[in-house]
């Protein structure tokens, strides 16, 4: 891809073909954990667009559920525990972002050698995305990869990072620089972990114009929630970052 058609520092080098083959005979090789809350409607097409675009491929799905209390999302949720392709964590209480990303990571099987992050809200469009998202990964040595980014502002310095709602993670690269951290719940754990994964030589990558998902933003929250989030959040990650500065686990 030419340098000039990049909006984003995390984007590096050029996009390759399509040649990896995944079906290499491990038990998965790609862990899906797609984080849900009070929202059956825009899950089932989720899931179904998975199902529907994935047929070819090693992959297991983990629905992390954040604490649901509509009947209709209960009723879905007991639905799906009885499929035998779908391994569904309960958190009982909503314990946001952070926390169900991370819960869904230790329930993904061991052999899989990739993490796909999702929110419910996301359909799957490109049937061909887990070769497209895990051949950029090997070809260009990025350890985490994603749909779009968003940008922070540190010390007068803009600082991009990729965000959560469609977000690749090599094994290697989660056991290194995760877990998402829980004191940012809800906003400013991706933006940490992007973070960590840059220093630490995981080049994180953006996939660029190819058409893989499309990302409705329907929110199940109460906006005064995420404000409330947000403003915290603010506060807590300059203190973090200059945290793990004098820990000397990132320079900024």
């Amino acid at each position: 891809m030419d340098k000039k058609q990049q909006p984003y520092s995390v984007l590096e080098g050029e996009r390759p073909d399509i040649v990896l083959d995944l079906n290499d005979g491990t038990e998965e090789q790609v862990s899906i954990i797609v984080v849900h809350r009070d929202r059956p409607e825009f899950l089932n097409i989720c899931l179904q667009s998975i199902a529907v675009t994935s047929v070819n491929h090693n992959y297991e799905i983990i629905l992390v559920d954040n604490g649901s209390t509509k009947k209709d999302a209960l009723d879905y949720l007991d639905a799906l525990e009885k499929e035998p392709d779908i391994k569904v964590v309960r958190q009982g209480t909503n314990k946001w972002w952070s926390s169900a990303a991370n819960a869904g990571a230790r329930a993904a099987d061991k052999n899989s050698k990739y993490l796909i992050f999702m929110h419910h809200d996301v359909v799957v469009i490109n049937p061909a995305w887990i070769d497209l998202l895990v051949n950029i990964s090997e070809a260009q040595g990025s350890g985490c990869l994603g749909l779009e980014s968003a940008t922070y502002q540190f010390d007068k310095k803009r600082l991009d990072f990729i965000q959560e709602w469609c977000l690749m993670v090599r094994r290697d690269c989660w056991k290194d620089c995760g877990p998402f951290i829980e004191e940012l719940p809800q906003v400013g754990a991706p933006f940490l972990f992007t973070l960590r994964a840059q220093q630490k030589g995981y080049k994180p990558q953006l996939v660029g114009k190819l058409p893989i998902a499309h990302h409705y933003k329907a929110f199940a929250m109460d906006y005064s929630d995420y404000e409330r989030l947000s403003e915290a959040a603010m506060a807590t990650i300059p203190k973090l970052i200059l945290e793990m500065q004098k820990n000397n686990k990132v320079k900024v």
